[in-house]
């Protein structure tokens, strides 16, 4: 049904932001309010569980015509959940009474065996419209694209679409397929809104994408979103449809009222808030003390202090330059490989550490995707190729190192224009071979990368453990993990030095003896140069070498001696 009138209000107790006027009043008569409450990117985060569950236990007990759902990405964020495969999270959210889940990018994250006990575990409806099973061998179903629930007499359709391609490691979706086309899919079906009281497009594709669908169908009563982890302080209105998305990791609790007219089914009111977990009251004691039960069993391994930082360890400027969590990060893998470089995506950098003491917990939360290092050996040729990548993806710095420094050169528009690289402070030769250490996620072509070389093992061992081990090296040698940007990676406007190669030596005798020699002894006096010879006695004794002859080269004519060398190698 389509809206004839939106009003919405921001966060807990706020006034309207603002108020959409309708064309066409609702006809008069009885009215039916249904309260759909939403919550996106939740990302493991089930400290506030008991809070979610208490406020949906009161505004059911307010109303006969309130439903939960999830635009996904409730996995992968905190080692409470992740260490346990999502268990945790899918146990709670059966008790909190969710619905219907759109299947966000990190479902696919522990990997499809488990993606698959999850869903069976769930006692709500995973959706995707837009994702398709091509391979039937893989342990994953077909899912379904749409999900249909009766609130007490209101039907509600909800038709789930997620990124294409979800951003996870490749062999979680190996075997499936994704439409990028949103619109399309949505259009193939826009009648499931003609059964149905309310039409809710549950999107985990990005708050953008969520703004062009809404331009380009306008047959949705309202886009409940995610993926971006938007906070929508003033939730938007495009092409007549309300979109909502309510930040990440249940910072807030999203909620939106739907006024149905009785007679005519029409939506004459549409309300949109956001409430801020912190300001929640409510409280339901059986799902907090099993949320609790989860924390305390984790706390013993996670509560473990491995380390100290002064510092801190930012991921701020990872964009734009090194970041002191990137050099950190890289140069543990470096460490426990003993690679020539390391590299790790900035996409994987989840979040920063702060001064003080660092604990196992700080670590997997920083890192919850379980990544193993891989150990390649690539060329210099694979290795600028990699960095050219990772400019072009998004106009920024996109990989952070350790052994390997790089400037990046843009022209005045941001075009790539060329890369200077180094290894050990020496210019990085295109067919030269360097061992490199990278997550498995980056190794199988995850975000679109290419590493081009050949795996000498392709499996180092866990990024966290490489982290802590680390961690506890420094904290025995230095008394701290202390890091700052370091200059290793830069953004500049310009172009790469080109070094102009020596003209090769024509004439050995003249150019790197006679024309030597000279210049070593100006004057043909042996008492003006630091030989101890004259010039005859120089020529001659730089011509046996020449010719082979074992003699021993004053250490004044070495660089006649270098010019013979270079010569005869070419």
């Amino acid at each position: 049904m389509n809206n004839s009138y939106l009003r919405w209000g921001i966060a807990a107790g706020a006034s309207a932001a603002f108020v959409l006027p309708a064309a066409n009043a609702g006809a008069a008569g009885g009215e039916t309010e249904v309260t759909v409450i939403h919550a996106n990117d939740i990302h493991s985060s089930i400290e506030d569980m008991g809070k979610l569950a208490g406020y949906i236990d009161e505004k059911k007990a307010e109303s006969d015509h309130v439903v939960f759902v999830s635009p996904g990405d409730i996995f992968s964020g905190d080692p409470v959940v992740d260490l346990q495969d999502g268990a945790p999270m899918v146990d709670l959210m059966n008790d909190v009474g969710l619905e219907t889940m759109t299947i966000g990018n990190h479902e696919f994250d522990y990997g499809q065996e488990v993606f698959a006990r999850n869903e069976a575990d769930s006692d709500f409806t995973w959706i995707s419209a837009n994702t398709s099973v091509e391979d039937s061998s893989i342990p994953i179903e077909e899912p379904a694209a749409y999900d249909e629930i009766n609130v007490n007499g209101i039907d509600i359709a909800l038709l789930g679409l997620t990124q294409a391609p979800p951003g996870t490691a490749p062999d979680g979706i190996e075997g499936l397929s994704f439409d990028n086309n949103y619109a399309g899919v949505a259009e193939s079906y826009e009648t499931l809104g003609e059964n149905a009281d309310l039409f809710i497009a549950l999107t985990h594709i990005g708050y953008s994408e969520d703004e062009q669908l809404a331009e380009d169908v306008d047959f949705f009563d309202a886009i409940i979103g995610g993926h971006t982890h938007t906070v929508l302080e003033e939730p938007a209105v495009v092409n007549g449809t309300p979109i909502a998305q309510a930040g990440s990791s249940l910072d807030f609790i999203g909620e939106m009222t739907f006024t149905l007219d009785d007679e005519t089914g029409e939506v004459t009111n549409t309300e949109g808030q956001l409430h801020d977990i912190e300001s929640i009251e409510a409280m339901n004691e059986d799902v907090q003390a099993k949320a609790d039960d989860y924390i305390a069993e984790a706390d013993e391994l996670l509560g473990e202090v491995i380390g100290e930082t002064n510092t801190g360890l930012s991921r701020d400027s990872r964009y734009e330059e090194d970041a002191p969590l990137g050099n950190f990060w890289t140069d543990s893998m470096r460490y426990t490989t003993d690679t020539d470089v390391a590299v790790y995506n900035n996409g994987g950098l989840r979040a920063g550490i702060e001064p003080g003491e660092i604990t196992a917990r700080d670590i997997y939360s920083i890192e919850p995707f379980g990544n193993n290092i891989v150990e390649m050996n690539m060329t210099g040729e694979a290795l600028e190729d990699v960095i050219e990548q990772s400019y072009n993806r998004s106009e920024q710095v996109d990989l952070q190192t350790s052994g390997l420094n790089y400037t990046i050169y843009t022209t005045e528009d941001g075009t790539f224009n060329g890369a200077g690289l180094t290894i050990d402070g020496e210019p990085v030769e295109s067919t030269e071979t360097y061992s490199v250490a990278l997550p498995n996620f980056l190794a199988d072509g995850g975000d679109g990368y290419n590493f081009e070389g050949e795996i000498i093992q392709p499996d180092a061992g866990l990024v966290t453990n490489s982290m802590i081990t680390y961690a506890e090296f420094l904290m025995e040698t230095e008394g701290a993990v202390d890091y700052e940007t370091e200059g290793r990676i830069a953004l500049e406007v310009g172009e790469p030095a080109i070094e102009e190669p020596e003209a090769p030596v024509e004439n050995v005798t003249k150019e790197c003896i006679i024309d030597e020699v000279h210049e070593l002894v100006p004057n043909g006096n042996p008492n003006k140069n630091d030989s101890g010879f004259n010039r005859g006695q120089l020529i001659s004794i730089l011509q046996k070498y020449k010719n082979g002859k074992d003699v021993e080269v004053p250490a004044a004519a070495e660089p006649a001696k270098e010019c013979i060398d270079q010569a005869q190698a070419e």
